[in-house]
């Protein structure tokens, strides 16, 4: 029996037949798994399982919650944007963006003003304190990522990115 990841006390492991169980018959030496751990969904939940592990993890060293995560990194990439933008383009309602908004500003991440040329609206920014967690951020998930996917070559990296963007961009509603 060999472990390919545990994830508190969950574990995930991948079973080798005993010779002779089930069919009567000797598997061969190369069998590595029952059949459904072969499967693409219990290899999806495998690897989601050991991802998110480390990445609760990374979250939980930064003091952030996964929305802040959210909002920190599309700040970054974009600069100032309205609240309504940010919550639509994070995927959050916007009245729910309120509380971790506030939350955010509170614990100096974020600063948020009053857009001069509609004072009804708020705009929201990177503080210097954002800008530090956003590059934390960026380099906390590159180690992940290095980690996990450092013994695939570039061409499989790039194709499993490619895979699971396509397995996410055909799901409704997407993640």
């Amino acid at each position: 029996m060999s472990i390919i990841g545990d994830v508190g006390s969950a574990r995930l492991r991948i079973v080798k037949p005993e010779p002779g169980i089930g069919d009567g018959t000797s598997p061969p030496d190369t069998i590595d798994a029952l059949g459904f751990q072969r499967t693409t969904s219990w290899l999806l939940a495998g690897a989601g399982k050991l991802v998110l592990r480390r990445w609760a993890g990374m979250l939980a060293r930064l003091e952030l919650t996964s929305t802040q995560y959210k909002l920190l990194l599309t700040l970054d990439e974009t600069g100032p944007l309205g609240q309504q933008r940010l919550a639509e383009l994070v995927g959050i309602d916007p009245r729910n963006a309120v509380p971790i908004i506030e939350t955010s500003v509170e614990q100096g991440l974020l600063i948020r003003q009053v857009d001069p040329a509609d004072r009804r609206r708020r705009v929201l920014e990177l503080s210097s304190k954002g800008l530090a967690a956003a590059a934390k951020l960026r380099a906390s998930t590159a180690d992940i990522e290095e980690e996990l996917l450092g013994s695939l070559d570039p061409a499989d990296r790039t194709a499993l990115r490619r895979t699971l963007g396509a397995l996410l961009d055909a799901s409704d509603p997407h993640p």
